[in-house]
């Protein structure tokens, strides 16, 4: 279940008696950053009379999670006291005998790790209450003292995720997939570093020089970094001229790399300088800008071998308020504002925006076959099946405006420049609705099936000669027809209209129909003008529809959907 914010999470979870409360509060959390699915939740979930401190726990390779769950519906700061009272129980559990048998496979596991310097238990106390930071380090401190105390090697850190993280969560819901990246320290030097912490904004950050090689550090393979790069807008745009052009730059002088490179934002749910140790503490980071360097000197720094590396780059991190709305304008404005190292294009910053995450989502359920890329990457290439957000951005403005000459144009980003336009290609409401039959995420997969199938059409060499320009001129008229036509002859819902489209009955109508009108498209060029300039004006709309307005689609349309029907049913 989504939540607009805690206070509603608190509000739907406080209907509940605290058993269940506390297990879907926990069931929330799993789903959210592990994407753990409901046999696994049911499976790994424990909590009881003799659970042993484990209410849930869940683990990959040698990170060890384990859970303990409290639900309060009317939350208040939590001493120490309560929480020592839980960690003792754990702790019992891990040296002594288990008492928990749901959890008896996770927990030998663990044991066995102990002597692993390189494995990690994390202990996540998840909770609708307050743990103030002075709390959390008292009980980090007595987790250290107790590991230090059993010899072990194994890290063990205490992570509160209490009702402000919580608010990250949910506001991390609506902009996609964030899935949990744990607890991470960078090294710092004296004087390398800044902290300004605003009242006015409410956001607080860290600026400082640090190894490019601690950061790195934190993968053991190049797919981990994607974990890490969910905020960002791009996704990895592969060897680019500026990509090698890094790896260069780190391998053969690293000293001027910190000269030369623009830094590394980072966002986290909780973020703090421990002057002692002199380092950075951060859990659940999130790189917004820098993902391209990250993946392109990984390969580098796995390559050659390089953990000796001295190059450094600036690191912003940023801890900011949750506030829905005002918070993503905000992270957008950061982004838009520091990212300058690659190309960053209008429609890159509304690649997290809400509605496209729930596009995203939409476009899966109408069919397992459909995917959707709202972000750009070296696999966002449109096909039929793979809807890039840019391309139909497009393709739906131009149909819905009955505007084929600005799809000749071919300005896309200015769909994404001014809200004006976005909204009206986009329109959240809309979106935001349930699913039905006339649901706006129909329309775009209509738009789309038509003109994939369009790209399919087998014309005449000098029909086929304009077709850049004209294939926008039929898209539309098919689209608005078919538009016209759905209403009053198709009672098909969601979950079969897109088996329609997809049908060779559709296909054979769309095709028999677009041959005569890609015909009539190049026959309205004017004598001496040339076609690109033409088909660029409104003069070609108008030409265009006066002469295909005779052409009869409903028809043709009509006949395909009786024959889809006889067939499938």
């Amino acid at each position: 279940m989504e939540y607009q914010n805690t206070e509603e999470l608190i509000r739907q979870l406080s209907l509940l008696n605290k058993v269940e409360a506390t297990k879907k509060l926990t069931e929330f959390y799993a789903k959210a950053r592990f994407k753990v699915t409901q046999d696994n939740f049911d499976r790994q979930y424990t909590d009881g009379s003799n659970d042993g401190g484990i209410d849930f726990y869940h683990g990959a390779d040698t990170t060890f999670l384990i859970f303990q769950s409290k639900f309060s519906g009317n939350p208040q700061n939590v001493g120490s006291s309560e929480l020592l009272d839980e960690i003792r129980k754990i702790k019992n559990t891990i040296t002594n005998e288990n008492p928990n048998r749901k959890a008896d496979d996770f927990v030998n596991s663990l044991k066995r790790k102990t002597g692993n310097k390189g494995a990690l238990l994390e202990i996540l106390w998840l909770t609708t209450n307050i743990v103030k930071s002075s709390v959390r380090d008292e009980i980090q401190t007595h987790l250290n003292e107790w590991r230090k105390e059993n010899g072990w090697l194994i890290g063990v850190d205490f992570i509160a995720i209490d009702k402000q993280a919580l608010e990250s969560v949910i506001y991390d819901v609506k902009h996609g997939y964030i899935p949990y990246t744990g607890k991470k320290t960078l090294k710092l030097e004296q004087g390398q570093w800044m902290e300004p912490n605003s009242e006015e904004t409410g956001i607080y950050s860290v600026t400082c020089s640090v190894n490019v090689n601690d950061i790195l550090t934190w993968f053991h393979k190049t797919d981990e970094i994607d974990m890490f790069l969910q905020k960002n807008i791009r996704e990895f745009l592969g060897n680019s001229k500026i990509n090698k052009a890094l790896g260069k730059s780190y391998l053969n002088a690293p000293t001027w790399f910190w000269y030369k490179h623009n830094g590394i934002i980072i966002f986290a749910d909780t973020l703090s300088v421990d002057k002692t140790k002199m380092e950075i503490v951060l859990t659940n980071p999130q790189v917004v800008n820098g993902g391209q360097t990250l993946k392109a000197l990984f390969s580098v720094y796995n390559k050659n071998n390089r953990g000796d590396n001295p190059a450094k780059v600036m690191l912003r991190i940023y801890k900011l308020p949750y506030e829905n709305t005002e918070t993503y304008k905000r992270t957008i404005d950061i982004i838009s504002a520091l990212n300058s190292q690659n190309n960053i294009k209008a429609s890159d910053l509304r690649s997290t925006d809400p509605r496209q995450v729930r596009l995203e989502q939409l476009f899966a359920k109408i069919s397992s076959g459909y995917k959707y890329f709202r972000k750009r990457s070296q696999e966002a290439k449109s096909a039929h099946y793979n809807i890039t957000m840019t391309n139909l951005a497009l393709r739906y403005h131009v149909c819905k405006k009955n505007a084929p000459h600005e799809g000749v144009r071919g300005n896309v980003e200015e769909l994404f420049e001014e809200d004006t336009k976005y909204d009206e290609t986009f329109d959240e409401n809309a979106i935001n609705k349930e699913l039905t039959g006339s649901h706006v995420a129909i329309n775009y997969v209509t738009c789309w099936a038509i003109d994939q199938l369009l790209q399919k059409v087998d014309l005449p060499k000098r029909d086929a000669e304009y077709f850049q320009y004209t294939k926008w001129f039929v898209l539309v008229d098919i689209y608005r027809k078919l538009m016209e036509w759905k209403p009053n002859n198709s009672n098909l819902g969601w979950q079969r209209w897109p088996n329609f489209i997809e049908s060779d009955q559709f296909k054979k109508a769309v095709l028999d129909y677009s041959r005569p009108a890609f015909r009539i498209g190049r026959e309205i060029i004017p004598a001496q003008e040339e076609a690109r300039s033409f088909f660029k004006t409104s003069e070609a709309v108008n030409k265009f529809s006066s002469k295909i307005s005779i052409r009869n689609f409903k028809t043709l349309i009509s006949k395909a959907l009786n024959r889809f029907q006889e067939e499938n049913e």
